[in-house]
């Protein structure tokens, strides 16, 4: 498998992932992949494991237990308005300080990660026909936040990511 290059390639590809497996198995077949395909490469081991880092992602998310049905409507609502990428930035950013108040052994940037994994899939379930235009705000999101990049690099890029 041909392993994305660079982090933004790599968090395009994740993102991906997760809204296809957020949607189920019928979209899946439907739309089967933009990036991550198969295809001969150098024969070099390939340690980047979209399946593995999204799995774990979720995991991440599961931990977040706070509500979100709130939020999730303003997204929604704002999405239709083409103000989803502020809105997502601003909530995600809101109920992860929130929860780092509550508990102050988690680590900002890993309740980033959960709160936006977690609010995402809620989005999806509620509003499946929003999934695109929820994706693309979450992957410039991630790619443009520099404390959650250095995060993820800090640990050893997406495929060290523990959840």
């Amino acid at each position: 498998m041909k392993s994305p290059r660079t982090f933004e390639e790599q968090t395009e590809c994740i993102v991906d992932f997760l809204l296809r497996d957020f949607l189920g198995p019928t979209v899946q077949a439907a739309n089967r992949n933009l990036c991550c395909v198969d295809e001969p490469d150098s024969g070099e081991a390939c340690s980047f494991d979209v399946a593995i880092i999204a799995g774990r992602l979720r995991m991440l998310g599961d931990e977040y237990n706070g509500e979100l049905e709130a939020s999730a409507k303003s997204i929604i609502a704002e999405t239709t308005r083409g103000q989803a990428g502020a809105v997502l930035k601003d909530t995600v950013r809101s109920l992860s300080q929130a929860w780092c108040a509550q508990d102050s052994s988690l680590a900002y940037e890993r309740a980033f990660l959960a709160v936006s994994v977690k609010l995402v899939e809620y989005v999806i379930r509620v509003a499946p026909e929003m999934a695109r235009q929820v994706a693309i705000p979450m992957t410039n999101m991630i790619n443009e936040d520099s404390a959650i990049r250095e995060f993820i690099q800090g640990q050893g890029g997406w495929e060290n990511l523990e959840s």
